[in-house]
């Protein structure tokens, strides 16, 4: 039995599930590990190789194809050895790039040559619906809003969070998880630290945090992209607003029964995730404070900044300072 697994930040967890399968329906397996990145190739293929029918049943893993040259050629190769008492287990990590885009992405061609003898299991961030959000809501035994703000706190690295979860469960010690009491311990990710002094420029007009940090860590696109998505979701709020379907007094319960069902879909995060209620109920309080307008002519700035640094016309750090000093003038 072959298993090719494939894709970006579920990969691991995919992994780890099968790996447990497998150790769970035979028990004392034999199991040999290699690493495309050793440079294995040879080992790999004489560890195929040997077969017999008094042979043990035996795990092999070959990790990190996304190493190889030659995929195709890879997969021919293993296409010849006799797997009767062998089981097989191939991933190949696709990385994603600022867009959530795969650089690597596994080539068609290999995928039909691997169809044909394999198991495929992709492990796709947008075709995981909620793979994340639901391993850590089984194990710290939190609400989806808590699974949510679990991972924009500390980011969707897998081995992240598996360690902070081991983290939480050993602060928590058994008594119920509080994502207010767990925000204290979790190692915040640069995303979660770009989004609260996004907020607070925005809310508070703080500027002085947000400009230190982005000369240090130089996380200027990065902030654009959370920028323009604020104000975007600000000004469908708004506009909401404007045609009284939602008021800043409104209550959480009857938002949540009543009106986010019927306007989630202006808020979709990617193809199966949206913004969740509770978020955006969190907006309201400061949807008085600007008129539609505002949000419109700002977000023409931010994408009059984004085009002059990269047309040229001026440097990032330079471009991205100057809307944030200019922004509320």
């Amino acid at each position: 039995m072959i298993y090719f697994l494939y894709g970006d930040i579920p990969l691991q967890l995919k992994y780890e599930e099968l790996l447990k399968k497998i150790r769970l329906e035979n028990k004392g397996i034999q199991e040999t590990f290699f690493d495309i990145s050793q440079d294995e190739i040879d080992d790999i293929f004489t560890s195929l190789s040997s077969n017999n029918i008094f042979s043990p049943l035996t795990l092999i893993v070959v990790k990190k194809l996304e190493k190889l040259k030659d995929l195709s050629k890879f997969f021919k190769g293993i296409s010849e050895f006799n797997y009767s008492q062998k089981i097989l287990i191939l991933t190949y990590e696709e990385f994603l790039n600022d867009f959530d885009k795969p650089i690597n992405e596994v080539d068609k061609s290999s995928l039909k040559i691997i169809e044909k003898i394999a198991n495929l299991i992709p492990a796709r961030k947008s075709l995981e619906k909620k793979s994340l959000e639901f391993f850590i809501e089984k194990e710290l035994g939190c609400s989806q809003y808590e699974s949510e703000k679990f991972l924009e706190i500390i980011g969707d690295d897998f081995f992240k969070v598996k360690n902070e979860i081991e983290k939480v469960k050993n602060f928590f010690n058994g008594e119920t998880f509080s994502i207010e009491k767990a925000i204290n311990i979790l190692s915040i990710s640069k995303e979660y630290n770009l989004n609260k002094l996004v907020e607070d420029f925005l809310y508070k007009k703080e500027k002085e945090n947000l400009l230190s940090y982005l000369q240090k860590e130089k996380n200027y696109m990065l902030f654009l992209n959370i920028f323009t998505e604020e104000l975007t979701v600000l000004m469908k709020l708004k506009n909401l607003q404007k045609r009284g379907i939602i008021f800043s007094n409104i209550s959480y319960n009857q938002f949540k029964a009543d009106i986010y069902p019927n306007i989630k879909n202006l808020f979709k995060k990617d193809s199966f995730k949206f913004i969740s209620e509770y978020p955006l109920f969190l907006k309201f309080k400061y949807l008085d404070n600007f008129n539609y307008d505002f949000f419109q002519g700002k977000l023409l700035k931010c994408l009059e900044a984004e085009y002059n640094f990269k047309s040229g016309l001026i440097d990032e750090n330079i471009a991205i300072e100057m809307l944030i000093n200019d922004f509320f003038n």
